[in-house]
């Protein structure tokens, strides 16, 4: 039974046990300078960014699809919880992380129920510009929030860009030199043992060397201020408070928080997904998310998400199973457990150059110069992004974004192409191509068209004015074959245009045919009452079988003289068209 609900169960041996350890280690290592980190991006003490990075990857990796996917705290997520509380709490402060876990397991609920809806293509509807242009506003605007930390000033808040500008060069003058070393040290550091080794834990070298510069230059004695002695290593258990009026306020932040949650989760497990090859369920991972924030904010976790670095140097360390993220969580726990103390002398300085660093990696520069040399639209969603967080907030940015990413859908699906068509030979064979784009003669009594996308209530004033512009070009054309293949979905009001569509042609002495390959399309138009008026003799289910019994329709003076032979059936057309006239003529 406990097979069928973790089927990797297994797959452990020996050999996945060493390998998902060795793993497990290396990835603790980075969780713990992470979870500094983040913890401070979103307002909370240090220790909650721990919290955060035991409880929720195991119930994520435990109720998930991905088996090497590492959650917990995360830059962008922890950027936008601060954004959404900092405005009615204060941060650090009792009230502002009573708000973080109770977010929390509001923004886990409604991930919890778009699993159960099983609405896991619902990230696919909003653009990966929103998350470039989101992500790269959120990291600018972590980068200059730690500005003051790095050099121990007074400044305004990075969102209100103008006075943070003017207070910055007002006050630059009293930075604090040893602060701006210890901050620098720790940078350099830490590109340093990137340059060397990928693998090597460089943020938690990093902030050791940043600790010992602030020791060696008294750091403590000239007003730079130390991270303090954590409360607990272990999480402790959190009330979450769900009062209505609670729920009214943070419901809105939640929701936004669930949605990034869920995008950068489920782009995440993909990703890796390709390295391992393992096969996502997106609506597992939604559950997996969701039950992991509701349980976390249970154990004073705040907010998670996937974690593409932690994940990626999981994937990277050798990791088997989902065990190796089990693994981490108890190294985690007991490493902290042992060396908890010596976060009092931590400056807050060296935590700051992590950060910079931190947000200096998630600026997605080459992704916004790939937009702009080929998608227009998608770069014009990520710089309205980007520039709508900047200077509004995270949240804000976002639903512009989203917004947009939707106006952009639903604009297509509006436009479904309308295509005329016509048999061209290849060294394949003869297929039917577009005529404007190869240029194709067209046979004088009959329209091949073809409608590709939704034939719904919002893309039937593009259709009328489609087909208008089909009968004002071409009047001559007797038969119009519509091909549905193309068509994705239907609704009444698309019914009533082929309707319409009929009956303006009947009008004018011309038939429309309909090529119908698909049984669901075929139910539609017989429920909306299509086929009845049309004809089923004018239904066929191939355009093969639509040319033959075209035969039987076509005027045979015009195909006794046409001379275009559109279709390998025009001479045994003309010919028996040619042997009809007269016999007309006799009988007159």
């Amino acid at each position: 039974m406990l097979h069928h609900y973790l089927p990797w169960l297994s797959q452990v041996n020996r050999r996945t046990l060493g390998a998902d350890i060795i793993a497990a280690l290396t990835c603790a290592s980075m969780a713990i300078p992470q979870g500094i980190a983040f913890a401070a991006i979103a307002g909370l003490p240090p220790e909650y960014g721990f919290y955060s990075a035991m409880v929720a990857p195991v119930i994520a990796v435990l109720f998930g699809s991905s088996w090497h996917m590492v959650c917990g705290p995360a830059t962008a997520i922890s950027a936008l919880l601060f954004s959404t509380l900092s405005g009615s709490f204060e941060p650090g402060t009792a009230e502002f992380i009573s708000a973080a876990i109770s977010i929390t397991f509001l923004a886990g609920v409604f991930q919890l129920l778009l699993g159960f809806a099983k609405l896991g293509n619902l990230t696919n509807f909003v653009s990966h510009a929103v998350m470039v242009g989101f992500i790269t506003g959120a990291a600018l605007l972590i980068i200059l929030s730690q500005i003051k930390h790095a050099l121990t000033l007074d400044l305004a808040r990075p969102e209100q860009i103008g006075e943070f500008v003017y207070d910055l060069g007002t006050h630059l003058p009293d930075s604090n030199l040893v602060s701006l070393a210890i901050a620098g040290s720790t940078i350099f550091v830490a590109l340093l043992c990137q340059r060397l080794s990928r693998r090597l834990p460089s943020y938690l070298i990093a902030l050791v060397a940043g600790s010992l510069v602030g020791f060696l230059l008294g750091a403590q004695d000239v007003g730079v201020p130390l991270v303090g002695e954590l409360s607990s290593a272990i999480p402790p258990l959190a009330a979450v408070e769900l009062s209505l009026s609670n729920i009214r306020d943070l419901a809105p932040g939640a929701a936004v928080l669930a949605l990034i949650g869920l995008m950068e989760a489920a782009s995440i497990s993909k990703a890796i997904a390709l390295k391992t090859g393992q096969e996502i369920n997106t609506n597992q991972e939604f559950i997996g998310q969701g039950l992991s924030n509701m349980v976390g904010s249970l154990f004073s976790n705040y907010m998670s998400s996937g974690s593409f670095t932690r994940s990626a140097l999981n994937v990277e360390a050798g990791a088997q199973t989902p065990l190796a993220v089990i693994f981490t969580s108890l190294f985690l726990v007991a490493i902290l457990s042992l060396i908890a103390p010596l976060f009092s002398h931590l400056p807050i300085p060296a935590m700051a150059g992590v950060i910079i660093l931190v947000g200096i990696r998630l600026i997605a520069i080459k992704e916004l110069i790939h937009y702009g040399q080929t998608s227009r639209t998608e770069l014009i969603i990520a710089a309205a992004t980007l520039v709508t967080t900047l200077l509004v907030s995270l949240e804000f940015g976002i639903l512009v974004g989203v917004g947009l990413s939707l106006a952009l859908f639903l604009k297509q699906t509006a436009n479904p192409n309308v295509r005329v068509l016509a048999p061209m030979q290849t060294t394949q064979g003869r297929y039917f191509h577009n005529i404007q784009h190869f240029e194709l003669e067209t046979c004088p009594q009959v329209h091949f068209i073809r409608l590709d996308g939704p034939v719904y209530f919002g893309s039937i004033d593009s259709l009328a004015r489609q087909f208008n512009e089909l009968a004002l070009s071409y009047p001559e054309k007797q038969h119009w074959v519509i091909l549905c293949r193309g068509i994705s979905s239907m609704d009444m009001q698309g019914g009533e245009l082929l309707l319409k569509l009929h009956h303006q042609l009947a009008r004018n002495n011309q038939q429309l045919h309909l090529v119908v390959r698909y049984l669901w399309q075929l139910d539609r138009l017989r429920q909306f009452g299509v086929i009845a008026a049309v004809g089923e003799e004018y239904i066929y289910p191939s355009k093969g079988i639509a040319i033959d019994k075209l035969a039987h329709h076509l005027s045979p003076k015009v195909c006794a003289v046409c001379e275009k032979r559109v279709f390998k059936e025009c001479d045994q057309w003309r010919d028996l068209a040619q042997q009809r006239i007269p016999i007309r003529n006799n009988e007159d």
